[in-house]
């Protein structure tokens, strides 16, 4: 993210039966049997992926079970903003304990302006009816469980504990959504009760370890936006024509029921029946199109698109957006590239957009270098809305800008996410800097190749050295930065007021980037990105995990050096400094650059 601030029937059926073929034996969703053990031995799934003492969206995320795929069956009347009696999604789970209930989260209702206001018909597991119940959320490492009898145990906050120790001992158990980036909401929120948004369910026997399930969720009504706890939102954004969705870093469960956590990876399919005339995007690959015959809902008869992805997708990167949409489709040595705007976009403002979005195979070829790793997916894409977002994101395969314009620098922005946030995830919301630094040096990509290309290109010396030059002048000027709180909030540790912050999250982990390309050098330093792409893609990574990938790849690898590239990391990612600049900031930085260096001479670390 940038923020500035066929037939379908035949096709979904041949998935599933090769869904089902890798799953194990147990499987049982076709059949409609639901396989268990007598419940010795299990328990709830827990309602949090996040770890004790998780002040960062604690509520969110749910454990007992893995998620595999999705299929999305939207039916949406486009004229009211509804999605209509039938609408419903499939999650494929593989139970990863015994289990007697399982959550997911869902934002149904909200008081906010523009919030969600839908109503949950109905569940089945594996074909059979299902209990159902909303529940607040506890706070994560509860001793007391999931219905902790304790008020305070459902409290929101961003400081832990709530409101201090005086008012509430305990850490938050949910984020409050903020209407405003304003200090003082957020503090007369703090020690608020959470919102029920946690849907439980509990199938009619239990669900035995390893048992891979199915599980429908029915429900009808307006989606909506969630609120942050920064005042921002996110969603599903109503247009004229339709609605638009972009969704960092929760705001999916605003318009769907799911696993909302960044490590929940589900591969997708979505099937949307909409009006004639509309046009519905989404993740992936557009596989087909149905023309369905008119019925009460769509008198004047609707249409199915089908888009497909095959790799997994985080929580917060879900596309599906319907609008009165052009859709090209330009390919480029075989990679399908879709260009989406709304025509309600001025035609002489559309045309000067996709003079843009035509430069995208040419960066995707060039970011693909520069990590040395290639593109990750089976489609790139962008689309433009007239939605109100003052934000860019990164939905895989399908970048997302809004008010109806776009810009080159946070294209290349917004492209590196494709492979640093998309195909590798973060571990958690505190990763958060990992891949937005990383965007940040693809914004820094753009001057440094034209600098490159008017020295001679990357086949000369001149070229390169321009190259380097221009990356070498962002790091210098980020790291004599004259602003005294720049260097204040450690990147790893953000609140949610703080978490998309221009210094942490942006330009100090890019900074930081570009120390360690001075520090490795060029190669080792493409060795290192290469390696993160290729273990941890279609998964995520922790930043233990990311700072060993870099420490393999260092050109002197003593005790001495590596010793020194700990406290490098230290400094740059998880130390907050006094304001004012100078000795208040990291103290290590690389060859050539700003700052005391990080060897002592000849590449040796004392």
């Amino acid at each position: 993210m940038l923020t500035s601030r066929g037939s379908l029937a035949v096709v979904g059926t041949v998935f599933a039966a090769t869904l089902v073929a890798g799953l194990p034996s147990t499987y049982a969703s076709v059949t409609g049997r639901t396989v268990g053990n007598t419940g010795q031995g299990c328990s709830p799934g827990t309602r949090t992926l996040s770890s004790a003492g998780s002040i960062l969206y604690p509520d969110t995320g749910n454990g007992g079970y893995r998620s595999i795929h999705t299929d999305v069956h939207m039916i949406y009347d486009a004229d009211d903003n509804t999605f209509l009696p039938g609408n419903h999604i499939t999650l494929f789970e593989r139970a990863t304990q015994c289990l007697t209930s399982f959550s997911l989260d869902f934002e149904r209702i909200s008081a906010n302006k523009g919030g969600p206001d839908m109503a949950l018909n109905s569940v089945f597991v594996d074909g059979s009816p299902a209990r159902f119940s909303f529940a607040q959320p506890t706070y994560p490492g509860d001793p007391k469980g999931l219905g902790d009898p304790d008020p305070r145990a459902h409290e929101a906050s961003e400081t832990d504990p709530v409101g201090g120790p005086l008012h509430n001992p305990f850490p938050p158990a949910c984020t409050p959504e903020l209407t405003s980036h304003s200090p003082s909401e957020r503090f007369s929120l703090d020690g608020t009760q959470c919102p029920a948004d946690k849907l439980v369910i509990t199938p009619r026997k239990p669900l035995s370890a390893g048992l891979a399930f199915a599980v429908d969720v029915y429900y009808s009504g307006h989606p909506g936006l969630h609120y942050d706890g920064d005042g921002t939102n996110e969603g599903w954004y109503r247009t004229p024509d339709g609605g638009f969705v972009e969704s960092e870093p929760v705001g999916t469960e605003d318009w769907m029921p799911l696993n909302n956590y960044p490590t929940a990876k589900p591969t997708y399919d979505f099937f949307d029946t909409i009006g004639l005339g509309e046009t519905a995007i989404a993740n992936g690959m557009l596989v087909g199109l149905t023309h369905n015959a008119n019925d009460a809902e769509f008198p004047n008869g609707s249409i199915t698109w089908h888009w497909r992805s095959v790799a997994p997708i985080a929580s917060y990167l879900v596309e599906d957006s319907v609008g009165d949409f052009s859709l090209r489709t330009r390919v480029v040595d075989g990679l399908p590239f879709y260009e989406v705007q709304d025509r309600n976009i001025p035609l002489a403002l559309r045309d000067k957009n996709f003079a843009i979005v035509a430069q995208q195979p040419a960066i995707t070829k060039f970011e693909a270098g520069f990590l040395g790793a290639a593109f990750p997916f089976t489609s790139d894409g962008v689309a433009v809305t007239t939605a109100p977002i003052d934000s860019a994101e990164e939905m895989q395969t399908m970048i997302v800008f809004g008010n109806s314009h776009l810009g080159l620098d946070t294209l290349w922005h917004e492209n590196m996410h494709q492979w640093w946030g998309d195909n590798v995830t973060e571990g958690g919301y505190a990763m958060t800097f990992f891949k937005e630094g990383m965007a940040t040096v693809g914004q820094y990509l753009l001057p440094a190749k034209e600098a490159e290309d008017a020295a001679g290109g990357s086949q000369t010396a001149a070229g390169r050295a321009a190259f380097n030059a221009v990356l070498v002048r962002f790091f210098n000027q980020t790291y004599d930065t004259a602003r005294e709180q720049f260097w204040t909030i450690a990147p790893s540790k953000p609140s949610a007021f703080t978490l998309f912050g221009d210094a942490p999250t942006y330009a100090r982990p890019a900074a930081a980037y570009l120390a360690l390309r001075q520090i490795l050098g060029p190669t080792d330093f493409t060795g290192a990105l290469d390696q993160i792409q290729d273990q941890f893609g279609g998964s995520s990574i922790t930043e233990p995990q990311l700072e060993a990938s870099f420490a393999q790849h260092m050109p002197n690898r003593t005790n001495a050096c590596l010793a020194r590239l700990a406290q490098f990391f230290t400094q740059w990612f998880d130390t907050g400094y006094p304001a004012g600049g100078g000795t208040n900031r990291p103290q290590l930085t690389g060859p050539g650059l700003a700052g005391p260096g990080f060897y002592s001479q000849n590449g040796v670390c004392d």
